[in-house]
């Protein structure tokens, strides 16, 4: 597939723009890129006359969906103050404009601004890339030649201060995919996490046209200042006149129309969205019903049992159906399709804890949107898990959104730890070196990028107390021949659980506990991650 690609050249190495709240900006956003294109059209010594082929490639370019972002690592350099004018400064135009002297000179209508730029790692190049995939027969159209020679009157990229060059060109799939930096790339339908940039869309074009006419026309002859109206995109603003003619002053609005998307970065692991239950007695809502850790799978198997059941005479849509998704039936191991996991909580993290299971969790692949964690969680509260043999055994209650036990395998953190072992997806003949490939294929299949996992541990003695040793746990029947390792694994960057992983995650084992910086549970690995095994919590919670 060929992908349009604009790369943005920051000639001084550095970038001021700033994100929503006055954060800094990292990666650029492809909102600024379509502003910095527009203003470039229109100047950078391109004298030629706005044309219908320039619009009408930049209506092509605000439909497009949310390019991939290619940018080097980023170093925060020191923030500077600069004295720019303060918002008084319509006085002063208003004041000439009706002929009188101003109360305050222009001089002393300032205020100092603080500037957070960066810059690169190792001071390399600042490039940062925009890929926007095209269709076959899209490589040659006339909107892909404009917005490529348009792209060469770009002359700034953040601030005005950004000096900056551009080139745009159509590269193949090979050629991007060689293209050096740190790949960010948009969640549009999944929960925001990590940075969150502007995006134009629809309308954006006529917007900014309207903005720009306002700033010409913010003086006329005979009237008053007009208060200026920031770019809105999908909102009119009409003019208000009062009595003596004049336009009427208003405080400036924001944009409130271009879409917002959150961006992850390859080291990132998208959330993972989850209904949580309590286990509790049959005859006594308020007792827990504690279950074995042993038992993990058995518990994960009624769960399952009963989302399947409710899933057949429910309406609602899953991805693949519901055989597929709530029941985990496919074709074979390697089936890419998404599906529920079905995991159960130890209690753990306390001097006295017992490692029984008293919580469940029904988790979504990572990069859930979260609609059908939330079917689970409205569907299944209050309902009664049965045994194989139909024999009640627990009543599910909705868990409390802030419990210490669920907060140990959900939390934002770096250091994980199995509580239940991971099912490895092959066998490792009994050598370590196999075992730790494995491990890494696992993490791959639990859709964990590899280049996030900075350190593993495998080991057979239990890392949490409570814990058992791996050959204690029960396992279904196409799992017993799977070798299996209590692991600890350590994330670059904070993580969000629940982490499960191995050949058992999906069952009811592997169970972590504690982390520092890295990722955001629940986290489970393994060939039974989707059914109670392969589940971690964190060692130490981050508070980003």
């Amino acid at each position: 597939m060929s992908t349009l690609c604009f790369s943005v050249t920051l000639l001084d190495g550095r970038f001021h723009g700033c994100a929503d709240g006055g954060e800094r900006e990292w990666p650029p956003s492809p909102w600024r890129l379509f502003q910095a294109l527009l203003a470039g059209a229109h100047t950078a010594g391109n004298h030629t006359a706005w044309s219908d082929a320039q619009a009408r490639a930049f209506l092509w370019l605000e439909r497009r969906d949310p390019p991939l972002i290619v940018a080097p690592e980023p170093r925060e350099l020191s923030p500077c103050q600069i004295s720019v004018p303060n918002n008084d400064m319509d006085t002063l135009a208003a004041a000439w404009a009706k002929g009188i002297e101003p109360r305050k000179s222009a001089a002393e209508l300032r205020t100092m601004k603080t500037l957070k730029p960066n810059g690169t790692a190792g001071n390399a190049p600042m490039v940062i890339h925009f890929l926007y995939p095209l269709a076959d027969n899209e490589r040659s159209a006339d909107e892909v030649t404009t917005l490529c020679e348009v792209a060469r009157c770009l002359h700034t990229f953040g601030l005005g201060i950004d000096a900056a060059c551009a080139l745009a060109r159509v590269v193949s799939a090979e050629d991007a995919a060689r293209l050096p930096g740190v790949r960010w790339r948009p969640q549009p339908e999944a929960p925001a996490q990590g940075p969150v940039r502007r995006v134009p869309t629809e309308g954006s074009l006529d917007d900014l046209a309207r903005c720009h006419e306002e700033f010409t026309q913010r003086l006329q002859d005979g009237t008053a200042l007009r208060q200026l109206k920031r770019p809105t995109v999908f909102r009119k603003a009409h003019s208000e006149r009062n009595r003596r003619g004049t336009a009427a002053l208003r405080q400036p609005k924001r944009p409130t129309v271009f879409r917002r998307v959150a961006y992850l970065c390859d080291a990132d692991v998208p959330p993972r969205p989850f209904a949580a239950f309590d286990l509790m007695k049959l005859d006594d809502p308020e007792a827990w019903q504690p279950f074995r850790q042993e038992e993990a799978n058995a518990v994960a198997a009624m769960l399952r049992s009963l989302a399947c059941r409710l899933a057949r005479g429910d309406t609602h849509q899953f991805p693949g159906g519901s055989e597929v998704y709530v029941a985990g039936h496919k074709e074979s191991a390697q089936d890419p399709r998404p599906r529920f996991s079905y995991l159960v909580l130890p209690t753990i993290g306390h001097p006295h804890a017992d490692g029984m299971i008293r919580r469940v969790l029904i988790a979504e692949p990572h990069g859930g949107d979260g609609a059908h964690a939330q079917w689970a969680s409205m569907r299944l509260r209050g309902q009664t898990l049965t045994d194989h043999d139909g024999r009640p055994r627990a009543v599910l209650r909705a868990a409390a959104e802030h419990q210490s036990v669920t907060r140990l395998y959900t939390p934002l953190a770096s250091s994980w730890s199995t509580v239940t072992p991971v099912i490895l997806p092959g066998y490792d003949e009994c050598k370590q070196p196999k075992a730790e490939r494995l491990l890494l294929k696992a993490i791959e299949q639990a859709g964990l990028p590899l280049s996030a996992v900075s350190h593993i541990t495998l080991r057979k003695a239990p890392f949490w107390p409570g814990s058992l040793h791996p050959c204690q746990y029960q396992r279904p029947n196409y799992l017993e021949h799977l070798p299996a390792w209590h692991v600890h694994l350590e994330f670059r960057k904070p993580d969000k659980g629940p982490i499960a992983i191995g050949a058992g995650r999906h069952v009811g084992e592997v169970v972590d506990g504690e982390g520092a910086r890295g990722v955001k549970g629940p986290i489970a690995i393994g060939a039974g991650r989707h059914c109670g095994l392969g589940l971690f919590a964190a060692e130490a919670q981050d508070n980003p």
